[in-house]
């Protein structure tokens, strides 16, 4: 073996190993938006809804194991407000909206 065969084999090793890590960066930069994930495991995590307080303070309403949690993070630290069940949201139909709601001032019929 001379050197141009060493030197074509280490071409070829560094342009195999070149589109191994381009797929690999591919796959870490676009996976997740055709819903692949890559070293991500199946999680009940969730954030459900985010307020802003003011500048540096946030609310967050975060589902996890059945539970529903209300946390206020800022730079002073994290804090949990309140916790309860996690309620599951109840599916609204154009009939069920008109028929529940009225305007402030509308009578009820008995």
């Amino acid at each position: 073996m001379d050197v141009f065969d060493a030197l074509r084999a280490a071409g070829a090793l560094v342009l195999v190993l070149g589109i191994i890590l381009g797929l690999a960066w591919l796959l870490r930069r676009y996976g997740g938006s055709i819903g692949l994930r890559a070293g991500a495991a199946a999680s009940d995590l969730r954030i459900l809804e985010w307020k802003t307080v003011d500048v540096r303070r946030k609310l967050a309403v975060i589902r996890w194991d059945g539970r529903e949690h209300l946390l206020m993070i800022g730079p002073a630290g994290d804090c949990l407000i309140a916790q309860r069940e996690a309620v599951e949201a109840a599916v609204t139909t154009p009939a069920t909206m008109t028929a529940t709601t009225r305007t402030a001032g509308e009578e009820t019929k008995p």
